[in-house]
């Protein structure tokens, strides 16, 4: 299978990383001169990458092709290209819904939308996409967990979730400044935050209905640090200021 990718950013190098180092790498990797840098880096690191000339070739050559560009530039960079009827396209790009997406790589008849996270480049992390095509959930399956939903609302919804992921590290960063100003080492902080906060999380990723209420109460003995930790943070809005910042996030959408 051809691969090819319009956009060369965070996201394709992530793809195209975790694509080349998977047990079964596709045959051919394509990537636009979009971002000439990082295209050829990716192309010099990897045998199985190649620069194409323009989009229109990377579309020419590949059975799949992925749309790898911001959606402020989305809409000018596909209007004027030509497109198969026999190939699928996966669009990662955000707040262009998948019925525009169709008109936009006319007449092709698969079109995906999909949420892969910058860790599939260490073949990590959930992969939400609408619909399931089986062709898409065969190459994300070599990235992550690939996770089919019902409805686009639902894939709106998971993208949303992915702006926490800076929030994360800053709650990270903020925990690892305390525990230095408190006396601990600052190599030994951030090996034991960053592990802790894989670690719980690793334990559940793969159970088939986790309540996070449950691990939640079970966390939480009564009387025990973690009930106390809660509880302040509860009181103090701090959860409220995730939902909030969710919320303000989906109006985009």
């Amino acid at each position: 299978m051809s691969l090819g990718f319009i956009g060369t950013g965070r996201i394709t190098s992530a793809l195209v990383e975790g694509l080349c180092t998977a047990k079964d790498p596709p045959e051919n990797v394509l990537v636009s001169p979009r971002n000439a840098e990082n295209a050829a880096r990716l192309a010099a690191r990897f045998s199985r990458v190649s620069v194409a000339v323009s989009n229109q070739a990377v579309i020419e050559s590949c059975d799949c092709t992925f749309l790898a560009v911001v959606p402020q530039v989305a809409r000018s960079v596909l209007k004027d290209l030509c497109f198969r009827t026999d190939q699928t396209v996966i669009s990662l790009v955000p707040t262009i819904p998948i019925d525009e997406v169709r008109k936009l790589v006319d007449p092709v008849k698969s079109v995906v939308r999909a949420v892969p996270l910058p860790t599939v480049s260490q073949h990590l992390g959930p992969i939400p996409l609408y619909p399931k095509i089986s062709q898409a959930v065969e190459i994300f399956d070599k990235l992550g967990k690939p996770i089919p939903l019902q409805n686009e609302k639902e894939l709106n919804i998971l993208w949303t979730v992915t702006a926490l992921i800076a929030p994360i590290y800053a709650l990270m960063e903020e925990t690892c400044q305390w525990a230095i100003a408190c006396g601990v080492n600052r190599q030994n902080a951030g090996a034991y935050i960053a592990s802790m906060f894989h670690a719980v999380s690793a334990v559940i990723k793969d159970l088939p209905d986790v309540r996070f209420s449950d691990l939640e109460a079970e966390a939480a003995t009564p009387g025990g640090f973690n009930e106390q930790a809660l509880s302040v943070i509860r009181e103090g809005g701090g959860y409220k200021a995730f939902l909030n910042a969710l919320n303000s996030v989906h109006t985009r959408h």
